[in-house]
């Protein structure tokens, strides 16, 4: 039994939040990653955290991610838009990952 049933897609999914942290925004805005440079690192977890197959890490990324995301926002370090578009690409992101296994035998 392989830990990382469909990596492609959850790479696919993450190629795509990076691109949409990197580029969310307008051309006079400075992308997310750059003024909360927390979320650029939070990113990066995740996708090493998928790579590594580690899918509880990967998840656990994510849900910082978005935490870090909304304290962005409150801080007024992104927009609400950009943080929209972060919290959709996260979304997109648990969307992709399998549920985790039950352990134990109930």
């Amino acid at each position: 039994m392989s830990r990382v049933a469909n990596p492609a897609g959850w790479r696919a999914a993450v190629a795509a939040a990076v691109l949409l942290l990197v580029a969310t925004g307008c051309a006079d805005e400075e992308p997310p990653g750059d003024s909360a440079p927390a979320l650029a690192e939070r990113l990066e977890q995740v996708d090493a955290a998928i790579e590594d197959g580690d899918l509880g890490g990967a998840r656990r990324a994510v849900d910082d991610l978005v935490a870090d995301t909304a304290r962005a926002r409150v801080e007024g370090d992104i927009t609400d838009e950009q943080a929209e578009r972060i919290f959709d690409a996260a979304q997109d992101v648990l969307a992709e990952l399998p549920e985790p296994e039950e352990k134990g035998g109930e």
